[in-house]
């Protein structure tokens, strides 16, 4: 597998994606690497023997949040991140793209550099989150597209499936975001979506409520882009401040800080999830070629599991399978 790698991407950039390009290569011995970033520096960071599996791609140009998604590319056309999609564009040895990059650069790029594959109105952000139960629930869309179509959603649930199916998920329950469990409760646009849903033929288990989410009721929860992505951002934020508040009692007094260290074992527990969905990488479903988003604040280690994940897609066929499922007459 031939993996690029946007160099620049991120907020940690470039040290972490340089060091999550050492440990992929480290741990697979069949990974090569196309890395977009400078390449004096990451020539004095890998060995002579990552090196050797590893092609780069010269640039030290950027694209920040600060850059306007829809222009970037023409604006900024040396970047890491457009060289990145040009490259993918025109090769086909290269078979996925990693990156920390702005969301809505590598939405631009995928649409306007990549293209959908046919028959796909629109992609969408895939979100990782963990459940009460220990699993995972994914949510799509996460931010690409604020006004969908009905149509949309149950291509977002079509792909999603076949990404779940990809990776191990056998029959994905598919639930879809609304203000109320019963069929006809949500807005224009959640109701036609389940009737179409309903006739999918998919494994439709109805509305999930936002409050409901994260209990396991569904491994994928369908949304408009806009929903999708006021309920990531409020529930982060949420999580975020129960933690300050728990940390903050901890460390109230010395009685309290010694408390805690009893319980030490039990906390790195309830961490755990927490912690596997954030390494988790956010797929962009719909273009042409395998596109991996990481969180912009993504670590080494998380950058790695992107890139392991871009392999094993690959490897799976995902793009195949969704033009496939989009092609098939619509299951009853």
């Amino acid at each position: 597998m031939k993996i690029a790698l946007d160099i620049l991407g991120g907020d940690l950039a470039p040290e972490a994606p340089i060091k999550a390009a050492s440990l992929a290569l480290s741990s697979d011995k069949e990974l090569s690497l196309v890395l977009f970033g400078p390449k004096a520096l990451i020539e004095q960071k890998l060995t002579k023997d990552e090196l050797s599996r590893v092609e780069i791609i010269d640039t030290d140009i950027a694209v920040t949040n600060e850059d306007h998604p829809a222009t970037f590319l023409d604006q900024k056309p040396n970047c890491s991140l457009a060289l990145a999609f040009d490259a993918l564009h025109k090769r086909e040895d290269i078979d996925a793209l990693v990156s920390s990059g702005p969301t809505g650069a590598l939405l631009t790029g995928a649409v306007l550099r990549i293209g959908r594959i046919p028959g796909i109105k629109r992609p969408c952000l895939m979100a990782t989150l963990p459940t009460e139960d220990g699993s995972l629930v994914r949510l799509l869309d996460s931010g690409a597209n604020m006004d969908p179509q009905p149509e949309w959603l149950v291509q977002y649930a079509i792909m999603g499936e076949a990404y779940l199916k990809a990776i191990g998920i056998e029959e994905p329950r598919i639930g879809l975001l609304s203000v109320g469990m019963e069929k006809g409760k949500g807005n224009e646009l959640t109701k036609t979506t389940f009737g179409l849903l309903e006739q999918s033929g998919m494994n439709f288990v109805g509305n999930i409520e936002g409050d409901h989410v994260l209990k396991g009721e569904a491994d994928i929860v369908v949304a408009d882009g806009f929903s999708g992505n006021v309920f990531l951002k409020s529930l982060e934020e949420g999580a975020k401040w129960v933690a300050d508040l728990f940390t903050k009692a901890i460390k109230r007094n010395a009685l309290t800080k010694f408390g805690a260290l009893f319980q030490l074992k039990y906390l790195k527990e309830v961490k755990k999830p927490f912690k596997y969905a954030n390494e988790a990488c956010a797929p962009l479903l719909g273009a042409k070629r395998i596109i991996l988003k990481s969180h912009g604040k993504a670590e080494a280690p998380t950058i790695e599991a992107a890139i392991h994940q871009a392999s094993r897609l690959a490897k799976e066929g995902l793009i195949s399978k969704i033009a496939e499922k989009v092609r098939l007459p619509e299951r009853k």
